[in-house]
């Protein structure tokens, strides 16, 4: 008998405690009715506030990137094979798209060697020196001369 009047003292308490709670009695209802109503406290904001600055082209100092120069260049064999090769380079940072037979591959720009530019994506290589280019891929190497 003792503990059914101690869980009876008990709940008591609790609906006291929530009866009594200050916070809950000065929040006003929700609005009924119309979901587009907003309370008369809600900041309006100025359409301003909302303006997104384009910073594609910024790095994280506000610094401008550096400009992209792109190229482009057709080349093509004794077979009479073309590649149309485009360049986006951008100071050690470069990347070639080239076009050959329809299909666009993009290379990373590598290291210079013996003057020539390197550019790579691990299984073709393009090497560019002034007017003349080699592709290699599958350990074949073919030269290909500037169209002018």
């Amino acid at each position: 008998m003792k503990k059914q009047h101690l869980i009876m003292a008990a709940a008591l308490a609790i609906t006291v405690a929530c009866n009594n709670n200050p916070s809950a009695e000065g929040t006003p209802a929700p609005p009924t009715g119309d979901s587009q109503a907003l309370p008369s406290a809600t900041p309006i904001t100025d359409p301003a506030d909302s303006v997104i600055v384009n910073t594609a082209n910024v790095d994280s100092s506000g610094t401008p990137a550096p400009t992209v120069d792109e190229n482009e260049k057709k080349y093509t064999n004794d077979k009479g094979e073309t590649i149309a090769a485009v360049y986006h380079d951008s100071g050690n940072m470069g990347v070639a798209e080239l076009t050959i037979n329809g299909e666009t591959i993009k290379l990373m720009k590598g290291e210079k060697e013996k003057g020539a530019t390197t550019y790579t994506n691990g299984k073709l290589t393009w090497k560019v020196k002034t007017d003349e280019a080699t592709l290699e891929k599958d350990n074949v190497v073919t030269v290909y001369k500037a169209v002018k």
